[in-house]
């Protein structure tokens, strides 16, 4: 009888611990819903967006001999964005206008330096290609991944054909000239120069803690780079503003020919690799407030049989400067 009697108490005292136990934890009965977020671009009709773009970039060129060339140059564009119209063929158009620019440029211990109303050092080559975009208006097309598509506008296709006629009329207007100019009006420059987010929204809606891949692109030193497969994540929620860090670190040059400075014939680009972390700070309303890229890269170069590299490390900021209507 008593062993019965003391059975009983453990099996009720256990029983008893065991509810306790069930009670004081949280135990997983429906799993819960993971919180998702839509991050969009918005550019409301009738309102205007000022932005100022700087781009800082130091170069240090290695020579197959070893000597070397180390220049720093530093772009500022000022440059406005608005709607243009709604969106047709799934594309979102943006005219961007860049009306401003400050530029300075050194290496072996000698500065150049320009500023708005200053006279233009046009016999400086470096600079021409910096001078181009400046007093462009274009309409920029963002696609439903948030990547920009394509770039057009009638004051670019006024340049292209002065451009192409001038190079047929002018004998010293030469290939490598006409290059810089068409190079500093096409897609992948101006949207480096006008897209701060690089595409790094997702494609519809996503987990606050999950990590997306698309296409980064961007140009540094002249050269396109890209990675097929960069990282986004959201880092931060500050208020009523939302903060990606992107992470390519895949990025490569591409293959192409292309003037560099201070050499007087195509460059023909080889390989090489880089790295970029971007980061984006996004209102909720639709719009960047800021954005800042930091870029390290090696690359391969040739120029008839004289192999060079080139280590490129890149700044570059956004930041909105004010937005207004009318």
């Amino acid at each position: 009888m008593t062993v019965r009697i003391l059975v009983s108490l453990i099996v009720a005292l256990s029983f008893a611990i065991a509810q306790e136990g069930v009670r004081g934890e949280a135990t997983p009965t429906a799993e819960q819903k993971a919180e998702t977020i839509s991050l969009y671009l918005r550019f409301p009709a009738g309102r205007l967006f000022d932005y100022v773009y700087t781009d800082t970039t130091i170069v240090l060129r290695t020579y197959s001999d070893s000597s070397t060339l180390e220049y720093t140059r530093t772009v500022t564009y000022y440059l406005s964005l608005e709607a243009t119209e709604e969106a047709r063929d799934g594309l979102v158009g943006v005219q961007v206008t860049i009306d401003s620019l400050e530029y300075s440029f050194t290496s072996g211990g000698s500065t150049l330096r320009y500023k708005p109303r200053d006279q233009m050092p046009l016999q400086f080559p470096d600079f021409i290609a910096a001078v181009v975009p400046l007093n462009r208006q274009f309409v920029m097309y963002y696609s439903p991944y948030w990547e920009v598509a394509k770039v057009e506008g009638e004051m670019l296709d006024w340049l292209r054909t002065y451009v192409a006629e001038g190079s047929s009329q002018v004998s010293t207007f030469d290939s490598l000239q006409q290059f810089v100019w068409l190079r500093n009006i096409s897609l992948p420059v101006l949207a480096h120069y006008a897209d701060p987010q690089k595409g790094a929204l997702p494609n519809g809606r996503v987990a606050l803690d999950s990590v997306w891949r698309k296409p980064f692109a961007l140009v540094a030193d002249g050269i396109e780079f890209r990675d097929p497969t960069a990282r986004t994540r959201i880092v931060e929620r500050r208020g009523p503003t939302i903060v990606l860090e992107t992470h390519a670190d895949s990025l490569q040059p591409t293959r192409e020919r292309l003037k560099l400075y201070n050499i007087q014939r195509f460059v023909e680009v080889m390989g090489g690799s880089g790295t970029v972390r971007h980061t984006v700070e996004l209102h909720k309303a639709g719009f960047v407030e800021s954005a800042h890229t930091e870029l390290e890269a090696d690359v391969e170069c040739n120029v008839r049989r004289e192999n060079f590299r080139q280590h490129i490390r890149s700044r570059y900021q956004w930041k909105l400067r004010g937005q207004y209507g009318y």
